[in-house]
């Protein structure tokens, strides 16, 4: 039995590289802002708002000063504990801040995040597991297969796919022939499969071909 083999459809793999894109391209660049505030941040003294308990460590709600941060946002960053009990009896906290970006900053016994990393993860996995899905079920998410009875002989169909139900109950089914054997066929159409049950009936048409038949449909 023959199989229909797809080359690679360049559209989706732009759209896969584009949704990968959109998840990983913002980590990746707060990642870098990260790297750069720790590396080439200016240091400052800020102004510590409060200071809570987070489990073993801590958080310190800070303000930079105004030079710094014009809007005067207050900020949150967790710190081990240590860190946290000497900026809660000094009121101040130093922190490495990039030039004009105060978003950007980096707190020496900063507690970092896995959450940003752990989503993004999981976000890259469920695309994979998309893309392979689509891969098995021939490059796009079909539909369940449909199965008919060939009323008649199967002839050369005609580009695109056709599920056409006629006045009598039949119908009329254009596609790919992407499976033949000797007692069935499967056409593949835009969005799904339909088996052919060729009973007495001929199948001139080989794999890769396009064919088409007049069917009733039994499932």
């Amino acid at each position: 039995m023959g199989r229909r083999r797809d080359g690679v459809r360049w559209g989706r793999v732009v759209v896969v590289l584009f949704a990968l894109a959109i998840i990983n391209v913002p980590y990746v660049l707060h990642e870098w802002q990260q790297h750069r505030a720790a590396t080439d941040g200016v240091l400052v003294t800020a102004s510590v708002v409060g200071v809570s308990a987070a489990g073993d460590d801590a958080v310190v709600t800070f303000r930079l000063p105004k030079d710094v941060d014009e809007k005067q946002t207050v900020r949150t960053v967790k710190v081990h504990h240590d860190v946290g009990v000497r900026a809660a009896r000094s009121h101040e906290l130093d922190v490495r801040v990039l030039k004009g970006q105060p978003g950007s900053f980096h707190v020496d016994g900063q507690v970092r995040s896995w959450a940003p990393l752990i989503i993004t993860l999981v976000a890259d996995a469920l695309i994979a597991l998309l893309v392979v899905l689509s891969w098995r079920r021939g490059g796009r998410f079909r539909r369940p297969t449909l199965i008919g009875v060939a009323l008649e002989d199967l002839r050369s169909g005609e580009e695109g796919s056709i599920l056409d139900k006629q006045d009598d109950g039949s119908y009329v089914i254009n596609g790919e022939v992407a499976q033949s054997g000797p007692s069935s066929v499967v056409l593949a159409l835009r969005d799904r499969d339909v088996r052919i049950h060729l009973r007495e009936h001929a199948n001139p048409i080989a794999v890769g071909g396009r064919a088409q038949v007049r069917a009733q449909l039994v499932g």
